[in-house]
């Protein structure tokens, strides 16, 4: 029962989204899960998580995260001291 609960939650917070793909990419993606006997959408889930935890973790990004982190502060400070004054 409790493992049911989870799927449960876990899919109540599921958003679909459309996505487009290549022809062959796609067939890719069908052929991989036939194999694995798992969905497609399975497949996808599994390398965009993937994907993000290895961008996430590369310098470049971690680079572009404190750039864009310190433009947005300079941002607010920007916006609060025009309703300061």
């Amino acid at each position: 029962m409790p493992d049911e609960r989870k799927k449960t939650e876990e899919k109540d917070r599921q958003v679909v989204v459309s996505v487009r793909f290549p022809s062959q990419l796609l067939e890719r993606i069908h052929a991989v899960a036939a194999i694995e006997s798992v969905t497609a959408n399975a497949i996808i889930r599994e390398g965009m998580d993937s994907y993000i935890r290895e961008r996430v973790a590369s310098p470049e990004f971690k680079e572009a995260r404190t750039a864009y982190l310190a433009r947005a502060q300079a941002q607010v400070a920007t916006a609060l001291q025009d309703h300061t004054a």
